[in-house]
């Protein structure tokens, strides 16, 4: 690790040392990143979120790569949001399920689903070795107010959406699915219904986490239109 260095007031900020990248083939990935198991307040919170950080556990990090920048952070302006016809027919053909916002709080039936997730959509990523520990950690430890989004059939687990509550926004953090049900664009229905939750308590944005155009499994965000990215260190409508 380099020498903790000081980038926003009483947050120190390490730089990792360089491992393969998970998006892009042939690539490394470094990252920045400031580890928040101290208190920090809720408006430095969100501030790191607006500067294009990501939350995993206590840690806020974001890629750090000299000489590519492809990951390009993403949130909705919730007010401009626009449910088109092939949004309208993905919540339409999931009448049939139901959804609560909960605490996040998980157990053994959600660990099957994710592993069978993980199985079918990410079967050469960091997760697959996931124990059950560790995915009690992913969702469960936070020094942020975190929710989950969990959406049943008949009372039968069908997916959740983790994401975190900051005084303007949303912050989507992880989201998985009963991959058997391809028809029914599970992943797009639970942000679907994030937007609807945002929307009804009158956050500003959505942050969707990186675009990146080269990953067919980081591509899709460009679909939520309208939706902004982060260049340059200022959000422009994409």
């Amino acid at each position: 690790m380099n020498k903790p260095t000081k980038i926003l007031k009483n947050l120190n900020f390490q730089r990792s040392l360089p491992r393969p990248c998970p998006y892009i083939l042939g690539r490394k990935e470094h990252l920045l990143f400031t580890d928040l198991t101290k208190f920090v307040s809720k408006k430095m919170q969100e501030k790191l979120v607006s500067e294009g950080f990501r939350r995993s556990e206590n840690i806020f990090y974001k890629p750090n790569c000299k000489t590519c920048k492809s990951c390009l952070s993403t949130r909705i302006v919730v007010n401009d949001f626009i449910f088109t016809k092939n949004f309208k027919r993905i919540l339409k053909k999931n009448y049939d399920l139901k959804y609560k916002i909960e605490k996040p709080q998980t157990n053994r039936a959600h660990y099957k689903l994710f592993k069978n997730y993980i199985n079918s959509r990410h079967s050469k990523g960091d997760m697959m070795d996931m124990t059950y520990l560790d995915f009690r950690t992913m969702l469960e430890i936070s020094p942020v107010k975190t929710k989950v989004l969990n959406i049943y059939k008949n009372n039968k687990f069908f997916g959740a959406i983790l994401f975190d509550v900051y005084g303007e926004s949303f912050s989507a953090n992880y989201s998985f699915f009963n991959p058997k049900f391809k028809n029914k664009s599970l992943g797009s229905f639970l942000i679907l219904k994030l937007i609807e939750e945002a929307q009804k308590e009158k956050k500003k944005y959505l942050y969707l986490g990186y675009y990146i155009k080269e990953c067919d499994k980081m591509s899709y965000k460009i679909n939520f239109k309208p939706i902004q990215i982060l260049k340059n260190k200022k959000w422009e409508t994409f």
